[in-house]
């Protein structure tokens, strides 16, 4: 199962880079880069020895490559001093039984379809992730991508999470970018924009649902029955000394 998480998740800013129009594929890894956001950027789905990170580490200094890599762990990157470890993130699934067909969607959660919903699933985004997700990426991915859907929790006119799903080649739901505003935390926004997605992922007949979980969000999806499998790093590419 860990291996369906991992291939969900590459998938995924696969997708994103071709709606984009910005990915790259080289026998070594795929890449995204879009000067005007910092989210999708990442080198991903890596497959290369010692001397292939240190072309990959050159290449994204003479900003040729972006400078976020993503990879499966165990890895001896954290050995490379060329590297900075930035997060970790728990590799989890759940396997969508019929119980799972009693969730009732919360009348907060809207699709992401307008201009005002694109800029607002931007603008929370950015906030929940401390990085910055360009409207007009947001727009593209509706705009040329039938695979996502994107959704916001809003209450009283503002928005205060957000979270998409990725139906990958397999038919596993991807769940992504589920964030949170700050003062929207701890009121069980999160749990419901998860529950949400589950019941789109069931729409779609899928047999798991699969996600790359925070330490912060490690305890919400265990709740629900999510197991954790493995782990993904992600790394910086440090500048020269």
């Amino acid at each position: 199962m860990n291996k369906e998480i991992t291939n969900n998740l590459f998938e995924f800013w696969e997708e994103i880079g071709n709606s984009l129009h910005k990915l790259n594929i080289s026998k070594n890894y795929k890449s995204i880069e879009i000067t005007d956001s910092d989210w999708p950027n990442r080198i991903f789905d890596i497959h290369t020895n010692e001397d292939g990170f240190s072309t990959i580490i050159q290449l994204s200094r003479e900003a040729k490559l972006p400078a976020v890599l993503t990879v499966e762990k165990p890895n001896t990157l954290n050995k490379n001093t060329n590297l900075k470890l930035v997060f970790g993130q728990l590799n989890m699934a759940l396997n969508l039984s019929s119980e799972f067909d009693k969730l009732k969607a919360n009348p907060n959660i809207i699709e992401v379809t307008s201009k005002n919903d694109i800029e607002g699933f931007a603008s929370t985004a950015s906030a929940s992730f401390g990085y910055y997700v360009d409207k007009k990426v947001i727009a593209q991915i509706i705009e040329q991508s039938n695979k996502i859907k994107l959704f916001l929790y809003k209450l009283n006119n503002k928005y205060l999470g957000c979270g998409m799903i990725f139906i990958d080649a397999s038919n596993n739901a991807g769940l992504h970018m589920i964030g949170t505003l700050p003062e929207g935390r701890g009121k069980g926004i999160g749990k419901s924009i998860t529950e949400r997605l589950i019941i789109e992922a069931k729409r779609y007949k899928s047999n798991y649902c699969v996600l790359n979980a925070s330490l912060m969000g490690k305890p919400i999806y265990e709740k629900l029955g999510f197991k954790p499998y493995g782990e993904l790093q992600t790394y910086r590419v440090l500048e020269n000394n």
